[in-house]
């Protein structure tokens, strides 16, 4: 039985009177289909609960699932809306983009909503915490409901690597799973997947599909027919997995190779790269260290998996309320440690029912409404709920005729997370700093690349200066425009690597998506070292995703890889804009103290005469003043895997650049051989970003 439909079982509504609503439906551009129901008195500022649905291989052009409680909250005023997901099992990688649309069709059909409530269960528990983080939704979202949130993320991902490492030690001869690819044989390639494998929590549709492990163990066998050795190897693989179940031990190899060998070889995931390794664990048994395959994460596969699925507990002032089964083994209780550690007390509920039976996230009808009740009172400015007083809330509604019984118990002990799954050692990663300033490209793509801005506390800007793919080029949308692109975006040093949740779009005539400053993907970068690395880009607009090399291309005045410890330098490197002419600016580059990279972009909002992007090299003092600096406009090539670096032509002699800067404050002249109106005219700067290793004002 999937997540979805166990919740709609457990948490059937009691009858409400049936209300006016209205609904829409329809598809989004990645496929996913979404549907909105909304009460017909619902009006713009009224709440909005976006569901989110737990792991399933169905994907896109099915029927969204609405969430358990779709008809108490139509009752109570608020629009529900959901997306059935672009992608099938571990839907983290493009969620947050179906959301993104769904809220788009929200806006377009009812209205901009006020507060909006993630709400969901499992991965859907994830997901909904996921979207507190996301830069979209972070400010909207006052408060969560998450059931049985894998919330450690990327962590049950080792789990599921440990199982199927196990699985080849415990039943090597007796029950040999099939061999993916190099480098990594214990994924199944991706067409040795069934294919209708909607529902991972179905004994009956996997166990015909997982006849190893019946030769192995005997799992759907009576214990009467299971031989000893039989015996022995199910206890083994029950004991490794923490599963004292039989049903749970199923699930846990189903997610150990059916879902985990998607997530590594599908290419909207991991595309063949692991985000999970077990170098240097310990499990505990001299045997199985020495007998188990050693696997090495990739690093982009690694920074792309924790970033996009771990839960940091970076929603702002967002009240979380998350219920937990007290035995499940899929989602294991511990997950609520990684809640209760990443939150503060005053932001977090987090409550476990007790379980005669483990079931995953398998509340009754009474729980979860008194939970949803509990979060409504305590954002709309109540008192904290209590353990105590979501059993006295899950006591009244069964007095209401809602079936229970009520099972919150405080005493409940949750285990840290390292008890319920073997730990990692800590890797060695390149420690980014103020030398990974600068200019970097792939050799291979001469022509495009980004400048990076490492900034002091973690944080970064990333410019990545491009042009517009083929497909715009041959629908004719782009041929009588300046054919280039560039997006900026803001992220964070994450796990040995940076991660930009929200690249914003440019282009110099609004080529498609037709709007300026607009979500266009995520970018994700890692190092080798100081000089090398990679980069990986993810658009939600239709531009695809690819895995790139790079190499150092500029570095910083007194900020190279031969500096050992960075020390302040007073230079005028970093970002700067005129604030009459918002969207367009400067990134600067002091490479010494005679020559500086310049970068002018300027978009097409009515205040910038020149639309494009376009560098330069001053020679000469920036903080005394260089005059005449030739920029040049690149252009020629298509984004994306129809890059031709032999197709950049670098336009020259039409733009020249006038620059004196001080600290926090600079101003810049444009003059042209070519009549363009309102260029000569001052723009007079201030310094938008100081990146880290420049030396503060005096």
């Amino acid at each position: 039985m999937s997540l979805r439909a166990l919740l709609v079982l457990t948490l059937g509504l009691f009858a409400l009177p049936a209300a006016a609503t209205q609904v829409f439906t329809g598809k989004s551009p990645s496929g996913a289909q979404w549907r909105i129901e909304a009460p017909d008195s619902w009006k713009a500022g009224d709440g909005l609960v976006l569901y989110q649905h737990g792991f399933s291989f169905d994907y896109g052009d099915v029927e969204p699932d609405m969430g358990p409680l779709r008809d108490l909250q139509l009752s109570e005023g608020y629009a529900v809306a959901a997306s059935s997901f672009s992608q099938r099992g571990w839907a983290v990688f493009t969620a947050m983009d179906d959301n993104r649309d769904v809220l788009a069709a929200v806006q377009s059909h009812l209205g901009e909503p006020g507060e909006i409530i993630p709400f969901g269960g499992s991965l859907g528990g994830l997901l909904a915490l996921k979207m507190a983080e996301d830069p979209l939704f972070r400010g909207k979202v006052k408060q969560v409901f998450s059931l049985c949130p894998a919330a450690a993320g990327s962590r049950l991902w080792d789990k599921a690597l440990d199982i199927r490492l196990d699985y080849d030690v415990v039943c090597a001869g007796a029950g040999d799973l099939q061999h993916g690819a190099q480098p990594y044989p214990w994924a199944y390639n991706l067409n040795q997947i069934p294919n209708d494998l909607s529902d991972f929590t179905d004994e009956l549709l996997l166990l015909p599909t997982l006849v190893p492990l019946n030769q192995c163990t005997g799992v759907n066998l009576s214990s009467s027919l299971r031989n000893d050795a039989m015996k022995r190897r199910l206890a083994a693989l029950k004991t490794f997995s923490a599963a004292d179940d039989d049903k749970f031990l199923v699930i846990n190899v189903a997610y150990a190779t059916y879902a985990l060998s998607d997530l590594v070889r599908a290419p909207d995931k991991l595309d063949n790269r692991a985000g999970n390794g077990n170098i240097g664990v310990d499990y505990g048994d001299a045997a199985t260290n020495t007998k188990i395959a050693r696997v090495a994460a990739d690093p982009m596969g690694a920074l792309r998996l924790k970033w996009l699925s771990d839960f940091r507990g970076d929603v702002g002032a967002a009240k979380v309320l998350s219920l937990q089964t007290s035995r499940d083994q899929l989602v294991v209780p511990a997950n609520q440690s990684v809640l209760r550690t990443r939150l503060p007390a005053n932001q977090i509920v987090s409550a476990l029912v007790a379980e005669d039976e483990p079931t995953h996230c398998g509340f009754n009808e009474a729980e979860g409404v008194a939970g949803w009740e509990a979060l409504r009172a305590w954002s709309a400015g109540g008192a904290k709920p209590t353990v105590a007083d979501l059993q006295t809330r899950c006591q009244a509604a069964v007095a209401a005729d809602i079936d229970g019984p009520c099972r919150f118990d405080a005493n409940i002990e949750v285990p840290p997370l390292d008890s319920a799954i073997h730990p990692r050692p800590a890797q060695t990663t390149t420690t980014i700093d103020a030398r990974f300033n600068g200019n970097w490209g792939d050799p291979e793509r001469n022509g495009e690349g980004i400048a990076l801005e490492v900034l002091d506390g973690g944080n970064v800007v990333v410019y990545f200066f491009t042009y517009p793919p083929k497909s715009l080029f041959q629908s004719g949308s782009a041929q009588t425009v300046r054919d280039q692109a560039w997006m900026v975006g803001a992220g964070r040093i994450a796990d040995g690597g940076i991660a930009v949740d929200d690249m914003r779009y440019f282009s110099p005539a609004g080529a498609p998506p037709g709007v300026q400053d607009a979500h266009w993907g995520r970018l994700f970068i890692t190092f080798d070292d100081c000089n090398s690395g990679r980069l990986r880009w993810d658009s939600a607009v239709g531009w695809g995703s690819k895995d790139v090399p790079i190499q150092r291309l500029t570095s910083l005045k007194n900020l190279g890889c031969n500096v050992t410890t960075p020390t302040p330098s007073a230079q005028v490197s970093g970002s700067w804009y005129d604030p009459t002419r918002s969207g367009s600016g400067f990134h600067m580059e002091q490479l010494d103290d005679t020559h500086a990279l310049v970068m002018y972009y300027a978009a097409p909002n009515g205040s910038s005469a020149v639309p494009g992007w376009y560098v330069g090299v001053a020679e000469g003092d920036l903080s005394v003043g260089v005059p005449s600096i030739p920029l040049v406009r690149p252009h020629g090539p298509y984004f994306g895997n129809d890059y031709d670096p032999g197709a950049v032509h670098n336009e020259q002699g039409s733009l020249f650049l006038t620059l004196r800067f001080g600290c926090n404050e600079g101003y810049a002249n444009l003059t042209t051989l070519i009549d363009w109106d309102g260029v000569g005219t001052a723009m007079n700067l201030q310094r938008i970003t100081k990146p880290a290793g420049v030396a503060p004002c005096n």
